[in-house]
């Protein structure tokens, strides 16, 4: 019996499900996708767009502006080819952010889930230490963590983590807490289902459209605060490039005319963040014909 679906649960949502009602009449959301989509098939294709190598330098083609044959988009201050930096760039760039977000809205949702099911001083222990968090400067932590810990992919993924699980763990708190008196949640408890299996099949991801619309948000914010510690010196090592790094290394050229090396990888930031902030914004609301899950 223990075994048996509860007839009155719902089903469990995927990421199809979750999307698909929402893309249809919402053209933010579908530009925000295709955008994110355009920026990942670029970085993972770099090495066949780029047609030279990011890191290779030419001391007879320093600050080439953008149309110079055989360099679309130009050349840096040491003669290195601005689109292959982009392109292989964006692998870096999007990479720590998506793999910070993932990290991010993992520890938040176990964290949330601890707190809306285990008992009552687990739950105050994980909501006082998130919102202590939330009250201190998060950029000055993650500086912190990463001055101590050293410049390096590892160090940005986890930095960014630590310093933005808690809005996601105070988001499943509260959803959790919501469905866990729900009658498909009751009626698989009167089943014999366990409580890891409750957590798993049912409560989890029916919990998951705020989740996703929050995990959107986190890529955004991961991979803003990735540029900030790179500029900073604190994020990926300069041997690597990012868009971080190329801010660093062009921000001493903004007023010599080369302001295209600042552009391209600034412009490359803000255009990400917009559309994660346009996914998430489209997540967090029903699409045409949606209903409720439950």
């Amino acid at each position: 019996m223990s075994g048996t679906a509860s007839p009155l649960a719902p089903r469990a949502a995927t990421p199809a499900a979750l999307l698909a009602p929402r893309v249809r009449g919402r053209g933010g959301l579908a530009a925000g996708l295709a955008v994110l989509t355009a920026m990942a098939l670029a970085a993972a294709l770099a090495p066949l767009l780029a047609g030279h190598d990011p890191l290779a330098t030419d001391t007879s083609a320093t600050g080439l502006p953008p149309g110079s044959p055989g360099h679309p988009l130009g050349t840096d201050q040491l003669g290195r080819d601005l689109l292959s930096r982009m392109l292989y760039g964006a692998r870096y760039s999007l990479l720590v952010g998506a793999s910070a977000a993932v990290l991010t809205v993992a520890a938040g949702t176990a964290l949330g889930a601890a707190a809306a099911l285990a008992p009552r001083w687990i739950d105050a222990v994980v909501t006082r230490v998130a919102d202590a968090l939330l009250a201190l400067p998060m950029i000055l932590v993650a500086l912190t963590l990463a001055a101590v810990a050293g410049p390096s992919p590892t160090t940005v993924v986890l930095a960014i983590a630590a310093t933005g699980w808690m809005p996601v763990a105070l988001i499943a708190r509260a959803e959790i807490r919501a469905l866990r008196e729900r009658p498909f949640v009751r009626a698989a408890r009167s089943l014999g289902h366990s409580r890891t299996r409750i957590l798993l099949r049912h409560l989890v991801p029916n919990a998951l459209p705020p989740i996703a619309a929050v995990a959107a948000f986190e890529v955004g914010h991961a991979i803003l605060t990735e540029s900030t510690l790179s500029f900073l010196g604190l994020g990926i090592p300069p041997n690597i490039p990012s868009w971080g790094n190329m801010l660093t290394d062009a921000r001493a050229l903004l007023l010599t005319g080369q302001w295209y090396t600042v552009a391209l990888p600034a412009g490359a930031v803000v255009a990400t963040i917009i559309a994660v902030n346009a996914v998430s914004t489209g997540l967090e609301r029903p699409g045409a014909g949606e209903g409720r899950t439950w």
